[in-house]
């Protein structure tokens, strides 16, 4: 991504997306007036359609998709072996994960101070392959979908970088790595939102 467009990415509907779905994976504190994102859609407001696709990305996640290995590391580890270890500990939630985060003062300072978009797409692609098998990706779209918005999201939750550099990175990622397959289904309401889930993997 050149300079000038991180202002695209955060207009982007995939950075909004992000929005509304990491906003669904906070623990509500207080219930939120309309959406700020209003659409050209039909009878919805572009933002229940973001609500609603979110909504089921998190249904995705939540289906059982993440399964704990529990690796532990120790002594000194290369750039491969932090990307493995983040990858396990992202696969954790809450409280849990920001505080092995925070005890494990290489990955810390790796976070603070490196986290570049090349990073960020190895974690991520890594976090997607721990979890969706290489010879079922071609057919697990949704999945590895709904994958990179939950390690936006917990990469956000973390708090290490600003919240606007973490989404801008999952929006470029989701554009980079799947815009085409959305695209070809007709955009986020229709590859998400259809009645035949299966016509669309």
């Amino acid at each position: 991504m050149m300079e000038g467009d991180s202002s695209l990415i955060t207009f982007s509907d995939e950075y909004r997306l992000l929005e509304v779905y990491h906003q669904k994976r906070r623990k509500p504190i207080f219930r939120q007036g309309p959406s700020l994102y209003m659409c050209r859609t039909g009878s919805k407001t572009g933002g229940e359609i973001f609500g609603d696709v979110a909504e089921k990305l998190t249904q995705i996640v939540d289906s059982g998709l993440l399964v704990r290995d529990g690796v532990e590391a120790d002594g000194e580890e290369s750039m491969d072996d932090v990307i493995q270890r983040l990858v396990e500990l992202l696969k954790e939630s809450g409280d849990e994960l920001n505080q092995k985060i925070q005890k494990n003062h290489e990955l810390l300072r790796g976070l603070q101070s490196g986290f570049s978009y090349s990073l960020f797409d190895r974690l991520t692609s890594a976090f997607i392959g721990s979890v969706v098998p290489e010879h079922e990706r071609s057919r697990m779209n949704r999945e590895q979908i709904a994958l990179t918005f939950e390690v936006t999201s917990r990469l956000d939750a973390l708090d290490l970088q600003p919240m606007n550099r973490i989404m801008g990175f999952g929006a470029q990622y989701l554009q980079q790595h799947f815009s085409p397959w959305i695209h070809q289904h007709g955009g986020w309401e229709k590859a998400f939102l259809v009645d035949d889930e299966d016509e669309i993997h």
